[in-house]
């Protein structure tokens, strides 16, 4: 089987994934779009061949099983992820636990295989690039008609790890990522061929001198913290001190902080604000409740408070807002 799989003129691995866990829906030239099967999970993926060596997966998923794992070991394969929309969780077959929110890039090897994923309630949109390094280096040296790249220097700490590595994706990384859903018909090929390239040579630049930081936590540790995302998004209207949250989950108070920024890119305190102005955004624009009521239901002791904050995060105040955002104003 691994011989086969990487004989230079063999069908690529994604095609067995996706005959064996994906039900076909529609075929067109070079673009086929896939209904997920039981035990794989619910949703859709598009998949594009972009050359020898790179598959594009857009993935719009409710639930999923990575039940395709063992198959993935057996060839060297790097698989990288931008979260569109949505949350997931990740406990992996190591035990150790990787988490991703939107705009974050996540990169996993062939070594590690993922044993469970967790979505969030609405689910996860997401852009995949599935890479074959020593195809994908042909493919970049021919592409871009130099000697510059080897097998060996391509995110070769990435593949020989047993860690998986998340960082926020900065403007121009999360333009190519989406650049690669989002394109005119005409010459759309080569778009996203050149979104692709681009999008792999800034993430070589970037990983360069990246730190141990960047890799996943204990699964215990992990999901503790995950239980400190769901208390505060649960219970936006209570304002649980840093000190509390430590109690609840049964776990330092430096290691939490520590461990939730590196998660979810922010502070506990900064993250809680992001949600509790996202909250605010929606009942300001899908109900009539008064600005001091929604100041109370987002955690806010009164309504100059919540005025201030939501400036701060918008440049705006919340009436001011609700005006530019109702149909109708």
């Amino acid at each position: 089987m691994k011989d086969e799989l990487q004989k230079p003129d063999a069908p690529l691995p994604a095609d067995k994934l996706f005959k064996s866990y994906l039900h076909l829906v529609s075929k067109r030239e070079s673009e086929e779009i896939y209904r997920m099967q039981e035990p794989a999970g619910e949703g859709i993926m598009k998949h594009t061949h972009i050359a020898k060596g790179i598959e594009l997966v857009y993935s719009e998923l409710e639930s999923y099983n990575p039940c395709y794992q063992a198959a993935r070991k057996t060839v060297d394969v790097l698989e990288i992820m931008y979260i569109a929309e949505g949350h997931a969780e990740f406990e992996l077959e190591n035990r150790q636990f990787a988490s991703g929110d939107k705009g974050d890039v996540m990169f996993f090897n062939s070594r590690t295989g993922t044993r469970k994923c967790s979505l969030g309630k609405s689910g996860m949109n997401c852009i995949s690039l599935i890479l074959f390094p020593r195809e994908t280096v042909s493919f970049l040296n021919g592409f871009l008609s130099c000697k510059e790249f080897t097998t060996d220097d391509f995110f070769n700490e990435i593949r020989s790890s047993d860690s998986c590595i998340r960082f926020p994706a900065d403007e121009l990384l999360e333009k190519l990522f989406l650049e690669m859903m989002q394109r005119p018909s005409e010459f759309s090929k080569h778009y996203i061929r050149l979104s692709v390239v681009h999008a792999i040579l800034l993430m070589m630049h970037k990983h360069q001198g990246r730190d141990h930081s960047d890799l996943y936590f204990s699964g215990t540790t992990g999901r503790k913290v995950q239980q400190v995302r769901r208390l505060i998004t649960s219970q936006l209207e209570t304002d649980i001190s840093i000190e509390q949250l430590a109690q609840k989950i049964h776990l330092n108070r430096t290691t939490m902080q520590e461990v939730f920024k590196e998660m979810y890119g922010l502070t506990i305190n900064a993250y809680r604000t992001q949600v509790r102005i996202q909250h605010a955004k929606n009942l300001l624009v899908s109900t009539n409740r008064s600005i001091t009521e929604i100041a109370g239901l987002c955690g806010y002791s009164n309504a100059s408070k919540f005025s201030g904050a939501f400036k701060r995060s918008t440049g705006m105040l919340p009436k001011d807002w609700r005006q530019t955002h109702t149909d109708g104003s």
